[in-house]
């Protein structure tokens, strides 16, 4: 039996290295096997012997491997130092008289040094050496080794083999025991049926298969004894270096709601029920009683059961487990499970930081087949105790590591918010200037007729003056004469027809500059942010105000617009979709065409649609046409983010939809989907 087992974490890649190792623990394992056999102890002396002769040509090899690759100088006399170290340690027992203590204290020696020398010094020989093989200066090597963060399943697994040894020699020492006094009885009893007549011949021959059961007993035990410390040994170093999923040990795990968050491989063999058919169920309880509707006893520790709880579905095996705070174990024939099996299970709570009950864990063994020896579960118990210690200190990290990046998800969430905001402002902005000389000539052209008109009227206004001097003049004694000439001269029939003209046409310029700049007013507002009822088609009608001067000299407006409700939304970012839609489709088209825009109401929602009559897109362009940054404009003529912050507005602020739908040559179609009552995040 093997105590020191080879497995992939001592890999170290360097084939020759690798091998010299296997062969240090092949003669660590002798020695273990052959400790206690006073036949070996000249064996034992020889083999040290021959330990201390091949460590050293493994020491003088691997030095020879690290100074012919370059190693940091540094690195190497540290790892000569730990080798000299080691070789000093045996040459000294070997050369003093070996008993059994110093035989047991060196193989923990041996057993802890070349496990933490190939996990670590050696491990990190192995990486220096495929960096500097790769390319990177042996000083640059030594120091990215010296940042690496300590691993701390190395020293768990280093104290675990230790436990191991012990638990090896103290089982090897019980079965010794138990094979001298099996020796002893049988010794007797043979002396008395010896001494006995011939009567007792039958009964002798009785006693002789009794023998004969005895030492099959005897070699079943051994037999389940090496087979049971063997797999506690793996499930040790399992446990270490793998999740519970992959314990041999069967385990299975429920959550604070009774759910089964861990069925592990060994749960499954033992009972049948596969992973998939139980995590995130509440069926554990018909895997043990198909025929009972009843807890097992995870959910009673879960539930923090009394013990009255546990003596009325246990009532005669259960216990505390005196290894395990809040834990309990109890034993029962199962007949469902294989062709029936007797399963001694463990219970215990999971407890988060705050010590509150989060979960409970249950351990399954199968000891059909050893059932007497009850007292052999310490070992199980102890391992399921530093499981849960491990696992809760887990758990605590792991939380402690998921507030921290919660946090830091939320800080970045709301900086990605904020500059989604901004990016929707500049991008409102950006539009916005790139209509201000549109904007300009519409506003442009009322004011010059109104400056004309108000020069008009100054004339007219000086000649009726003049004609009003005229009248005073004449009611002073002048000349009533000079009155019709100056009549006559201001042409005041004309100005009586031309005034309220000449005013109408000024206030309806005024009108539509004001109309103008009200309209982008409302469409630039920043301080809009909230949901409000607005009605779009008018928010449409102020879009389409603004943007007039893109669109006059590239297409016919056609207005199909239905009767809808006021619609709960964010109007300002509502009226920067339409102003892309409308713009885009301006560009789209290279000669006269058609832009029309509709709207309508379906199934509680609104819907717009701006078409054109341009050239299209094909399908491929479709596809992509809400992707950030891609623009089929010419460089300079577009940033690509229009349409891709109109779908984030419409799709993902506002939860609507928005669909596309063109034909190469003959124009595309956009309608978007509006709830009437907004989904507000």
């Amino acid at each position: 039996m093997e105590a020191f087992v080879w497995n992939e974490r001592y890999i170290t890649g360097e084939e020759q290295v690798d091998a010299e190792h296997q062969e240090l623990v092949r003669i660590i394992n002798w020695i273990i096997g052959n400790r206690r056999s006073a036949d070996e102890n000249q064996k034992i002396s020889q083999v040290l012997s021959d330990l201390v002769d091949y460590a050293a040509n493994h020491f003088a090899h691997e030095t020879d491997l690290m100074v012919s690759s370059g190693c940091d100088p540094r690195f190497v006399r540290e790892h000569v130092r730990v080798h000299q170290d080691f070789a000093q340690k045996v040459l000294k027992l070997r050369e003093t008289p070996v008993g059994q203590d110093d035989i047991e204290n060196l193989l923990r020696y041996l057993s802890g040094w070349l496990a933490h020398h190939i996990l670590g010094m050696d491990q990190s020989m192995a990486r220096q050496l495929k960096r500097i093989r790769e390319g990177m200066a042996p000083a640059a090597a030594y120091d990215q080794e010296l940042q690496l963060p300590h691993d701390p399943s190395t020293d768990s697994l280093l104290e675990a083999m230790g436990a191991l040894y012990r638990l090896i020699a103290s089982r090897n020492e019980a079965l010794e025991q138990l094979n001298t006094h099996l020796e002893e009885q049988v010794q007797r009893r043979t002396a008395e049926l010896t001494a006995s007549n011939e009567q007792l011949k039958i009964e002798q021959s009785r006693l002789h298969l009794a023998m004969q059961q005895l030492e099959i007993t005897q070699r079943k035990l051994l037999e389940s004894e090496h087979r049971r410390a063997a797999r506690t040994r793996r499930n040790i170093e399992g446990m270490l270096a793998q999740i519970i999923d992959n314990d041999p040990v069967p385990t299975f795990v429920i959550d604070a709601n009774h759910r089964i968050t861990h069925w592990n491989k060994a749960c499954e063999n033992i009972t049948g029920f596969k992973a998939a058919d139980m995590i995130g169920t509440q069926k554990h309880p018909q895997v043990f009683y198909p025929d009972e509707e009843r807890p097992i006893m995870a959910d009673l520790i879960l539930d923090g059961s009394l013990e009255e709880q546990f003596a009325q579905y246990y009532p005669t095996n259960y216990r505390r487990s005196p290894i395990i705070d809040g834990a309990f174990e109890s034993e029962a024939f199962f007949p469902h499970i294989g062709q029936g099996c007797w399963l001694f299970f463990t219970a215990a709570p999971l407890l988060n930081a705050e010590g509150e009950r989060v979960g409970a864990i249950e351990t399954l063994q199968d000891v059909t087949e050893r059932r007497v020896a009850k007292d052999r579960l310490l070992a199980q118990q102890n391992q399921l105790e530093q499981m849960v210690s491990e696992r809760t200190s887990q758990l605590a990290r792991v939380n402690t590591e998921l507030e921290a990046d919660r946090k830091a998800l939320e800080e970045l969430l709301a900086r990605v918010e904020e500059a989604q905001q901004q990016l929707l402002q500049s991008e409102k902005m950006a539009a916005i200037g790139q209509l201000a000389a549109g904007v300009a000539h519409e506003i442009n052209n009322p004011v010059g007729f109104v400056n004309s008109n108000l020069g008009t009227l100054k004339t007219y206004i000086g000649q009726l003056f003049t004609v009003i001097d005229a009248y005073e003049a004449a009611s002073a004694g002048g000349d009533p004469g000079q009155v019709a000439a100056a009549r006559q001269k201001a042409d005041l029939d004309f100005l009586r027809e031309d005034l309220p003209s000449l005013l109408a046409e000024s206030q309806e310029g005024l009108g539509r500059v004001t109309k103008i700049v009200q309209d982008l007013k409302d469409f630039s507002r920043v301080d809009q942010a909230e949901y409000q009822l607005a009605d779009l088609n008018h928010a449409l009608e102020s879009t389409l105000n603004v943007v007039w001067n893109e669109l006059k000299y590239k297409a016919e407006i056609v207005r199909e617009l239905g009767e809808i409700p006021e619609v709960e939304c964010i109007p300002a970012q509502i009226n920067q979709v339409f102003m892309n839609l409308l713009v885009n489709a301006a560009q789209a088209i290279d000669t006269r065409g058609r832009i029309t825009v509709r709207s309508g109401q379906e199934n509680g929602h609104v819907w717009f649609e701006v078409a054109d009559t341009g050239k299209g897109m094909s399908p491929e362009v479709c596809k992509r046409v809400f992707e950030p940054f891609f623009t089929t404009k010419p460089v300079g003529q577009g940033t690509g983010l229009g349409l891709s912050i109109s779908y984030d507005i419409i799709v993902k602020k506002h939860h609507g939809r928005f669909d596309v739908s063109s034909t190469p040559g003959e124009g595309t179609t956009f309608r978007l989907w509006l709830p009437l009552r907004g989904d507000r995040d």
